[in-house]
């Protein structure tokens, strides 16, 4: 480590970052005792500039200060800028063999092992990439955010969402900003949104279906967050997926509301709408109910070329519901054009058209047919 280990990169210090690679691999690696890590500090900082990395999930490895007489497998330093995972590959590509530290000569030790790691590719795709000084964070920090993108991304979410939320998740990265809190903030969008729609009028429609646009884009930040700064949880997915559904509730109750004041406007009788809102909501939390009980079955046929493409409640969906059976081709599709990102942007689309009626009914017909698949799927497992 030399000054470089201060240097803040994707939100996290450059040594922090390291220590929390190894600990990562040490859980991929199913070790049974903590790795010991030594860090060796450039002979010429003083102790005000070293420090020992305290994040709290660093359970997995245990520091030290002292090289004399230890082993080691593998030689980082602080300029080195890991993308997650990637510390099988940087002990692939290693070919040092296993040596003892010694103390003596410290300085002429500590250059020899730093050059050692200089020695390595400057730059190895989405595994690593080397900060000669920086000048070069800023380019780094795309690159890598570039690559934070999830395999279950729909095409709008991929082409339009994300390089939106990338950029917005660089600025969130230079504060201390949670993945759980940055979730809890932005439900405020949807709250404001379906208020709005219950104007009923043109412009309500409008300017709340672009909101509802704008927290899906904002919806992908806290992944991106919590996969730069290692905070991904189980608890964090299932809020982000309770804030979805929720979302969505809202959503139908926003429009089935609005579009029934516009009918009474228009002197027209609106009940039929708000019907059409409430029963799309109570369909939409029975389905994700159902989903989420749905019980794993280890005899069901496999969609390989959608198991990336797909959520894990999804795929167990999609393996029992019988629609492989129209082949994976158009499983794809219909993947692909029912996706939460493509919904939204094809509803602002008719909202700005003059037809959020059918945005109600598209919800409603979709959640029906999901939900009734979601039946079948439990009858084929029970």
């Amino acid at each position: 480590a030399d000054e470089s280990a201060d240097w803040i990169v994707a939100g996290l210090r450059q040594l922090e970052r390291l220590a929390l690679s190894v600990d990562e691999f040490t859980l991929e690696n199913k070790e049974t005792a903590p790795v010991l890590v030594c860090i060796s500090w450039k002979p010429d900082l003083d102790q005000s500039q070293r420090w020992v990395p305290k994040n709290e999930r660093l359970t997995r490895v245990a520091f030290t200060t002292e090289l004399g007489g230890a082993p080691y497998d593998l030689v980082l330093n602080t300029r080195l800028f890991l993308y997650r995972k990637a510390v099988r590959a940087l002990i692939e590509a290693s070919d040092w063999p296993s040596k003892i530290i010694s103390t003596e000569g410290e300085k002429d030790s500590w250059e020899s092992n730093f050059r050692q790691v200089a020695a390595l590719p400057r730059f190895r795709e989405r595994t690593w990439e080397y900060i000669t000084d920086g000048s070069q964070i800023d380019e780094i920090e795309i690159r890598f955010l570039r690559g934070s993108d999830k395999s279950q991304d729909g095409f709008v979410s991929r082409y339009l969402n994300r390089p939106i939320s990338r950029v917005v998740t660089r600025l969130l990265l230079r504060f201390p900003t949670t993945p759980n809190g940055w979730t809890l903030s932005i439900f405020l969008i949807p709250i404001v949104a379906s208020l709005i729609l219950l104007h009923g009028t043109y412009w309500s429609s409008l300017w709340g279906l672009m909101l509802f646009q704008v927290f899906s884009v904002l919806d992908g930040c806290d992944g991106e967050i919590a996969r730069a700064k290692f905070l991904e949880s189980e608890r964090g997915r299932q809020l982000d997926d309770c804030f979805d559904i929720l979302s969505n509730i809202l959503l139908v109750v926003g429009l089935g509301f609005g579009l029934s004041r516009q009918a009474n406007l228009a002197g027209h009788s609106g009940w039929f709408y708000v019907v059409e809102g409430l029963t799309a909501a109570v369909l939409i939390g029975v389905n994700e109910f159902c989903l989420a009980t749905q019980r794993p079955r280890g005899d069901e046929r496999e969609a390989k070329s959608l198991e990336d493409a797909l959520y894990p409640r999804h795929r167990q969906l999609l393996e029992r519901s019988g629609l492989l059976y129209f082949g994976e081709k158009f499983a794809s599709w219909l993947i692909q054009l029912t996706k939460r990102d493509v919904a939204m942007l094809f509803f602002l689309f008719l909202a700005a058209t003059g037809h959020p009626v059918w945005i109600l009914h598209l919800l409603f017909a979709v959640t029906a047919i999901s939900l009734g698949l979601a039946l079948n799927a439990q009858r084929r497992a029970g």
